[in-house]
């Protein structure tokens, strides 16, 4: 089947595009366009899939599903030259394997308008120059690029896909290893690029308030899907962004220029104190690790068990200093160790059943929160129990559903979960 070619022409066109790495997909269905001349800056949390969705754009990595459109092209259907005079990619670090001056690195990005084997001309060497001179690198010309710091690197790198004169510049990250000074200079660059000759830009950044100040639009990535596309006011709120990096997040204008500024709160951070309150935790395979770290970041102190010995849990626990019952590696849970773990939650304010996976083996965890709630205690249980549930006759799920009717919570991440911990044990 021959996909229809869009009906308008826009710079960038993800049409449901799914893609990753050998099997492994990082993208999930993303759709968005990017208009010519816009200058777009591509947001989410670490992991998210924006390096990935730069690479998927740029033809590095063929899409599993869907397609890419560069200025009214199926991406997969362009020659070499033709993407080259199209599309230029900065990457996060430039790997140079031979030994490059910087005067002929830059060139490089000439070869896709000389041909392979053709010769610069006048004409390549005034973009090259001017190119360098915009980048502040001119001096360093006849450098070894691998002589260069990484700052340096950077700025080399932008040189060769300034010189390559493309339509849509794509940017991965490439000025955080940059100073103050040269950071504020290529952005100038790209924005003056963008607004005076309409060249497209799409930059991965991990400054929302930078991102706020240059961007017509924002995509934001989470878990490989695209959570949110706008201009900065409509994408940059305050509940969406805390859920999304987990953490609590806030957004406030500048007085002066009106821009968006966006900032945990540390005013918080250094208030807090030891809250004199503990939750004990029931985890295993890895459930618990960031939920241990959070509890101790806002001031709780934290146990937890029935956990295996060897379990990646437990070895956190270990850690972190947590008290906690174990059990032998492999080993189904004993009474002996339910009784030691019922002790920790005697002496907890709260108990937190994570998105642990339930089998027999660890089915009588879940007597614990029946414990809690028979003392008063607040207990909180991970939403979606049904999908672990691998007992016989759905007894997890059963006693789950027993627990809610006896007033246990469900919550669905460590920020929705955060706050109800906080009303309950005031």
């Amino acid at each position: 089947m021959i996909e229809q070619k869009p009906a308008l022409s826009p710079a960038l066109l993800f049409r449901d595009v799914s893609s990753g790495y050998r099997g492994r997909e990082v993208l999930h269905g993303v759709s968005f366009t990017v208009e010519e001349g816009e200058f777009v800056s591509l947001i989410g949390p670490n992991g998210c899939g924006k390096s990935t969705l730069l690479k998927t754009a740029a033809s590095l990595i063929r899409p599993s599903a869907g397609s890419v459109w560069v200025f009214g092209s199926d991406i997969r259907h362009l020659r070499h030259a033709e993407r080259a005079s199209l599309v230029g990619v900065v990457p996060q670090k430039l790997e140079s394997p031979m030994s490059f001056r910087v005067g002929e690195l830059v060139m490089n990005g000439r070869i896709s308008a000389m041909g392979l084997f053709g010769r610069p001309g006048p004409d390549d060497e005034d973009i090259v120059e001017r190119a360098m001179i915009y980048t502040d690198v001119l001096s360093l010309r006849d450098r070894y690029f691998m002589e260069l710091s990484g700052g340096e690197q950077q700025r080399v790198a932008l040189a060769m896909v300034l010189a390559q004169e493309p339509r849509i510049i794509m940017l991965d990250e490439s000025i955080a290893h940059l100073d103050i000074n040269h950071r504020q200079e290529v952005l100038q660059i790209l924005m003056n690029l963008n607004r005076e000759r309409r060249i497209t830009v799409v930059l991965v950044s991990h400054d929302l308030t930078l991102s706020a100040q240059i961007s017509d639009r924002l995509l934001l990535l989470h878990d490989g899907r695209l959570a949110a596309e706008g201009t900065p006011g409509e994408v940059l709120r305050p509940e969406l962004l805390s859920r999304i990096y987990n953490c609590e997040l806030q957004v406030r204008k500048d007085p002066w220029s009106g821009e968006l500024q966006v900032s945990g709160d540390l005013s918080l951070v250094r208030r807090r104190k030891a809250l004199g309150k503990r939750v004990h935790v029931i985890a295993g395979g890895g459930s618990g690790i960031e939920l241990y770290r959070r509890l101790l970041l806002e001031g709780y102190e934290v146990s937890t068990g029935v956990l295996n010995r060897l379990d990646s849990d437990a070895e956190a626990a270990r850690a972190l200093h947590l008290d906690m019952a174990l059990e032998q590696p492999f080993s189904a849970v004993s009474e002996a160790s339910c009784r030691e773990a019922s002790l920790l939650v005697s002496a907890a304010d709260a108990l937190v059943v994570t998105e642990v996976p339930f089998g027999s083996g660890n089915l009588i965890n879940l007597s614990l929160a029946d414990d809690a709630l028979r003392e008063g205690k607040p207990v909180f249980l991970a939403a979606g129990i049904a999908g672990r549930d691998y007992t016989e006759g759905r007894a997890a799920e059963r006693k789950a559903a027993g627990l809610k009717a006896g007033g246990a919570c469900t919550w669905s991440s460590v920020h929705e979960l955060i706050p109800l911990l906080q009303q309950s044990l005031r």
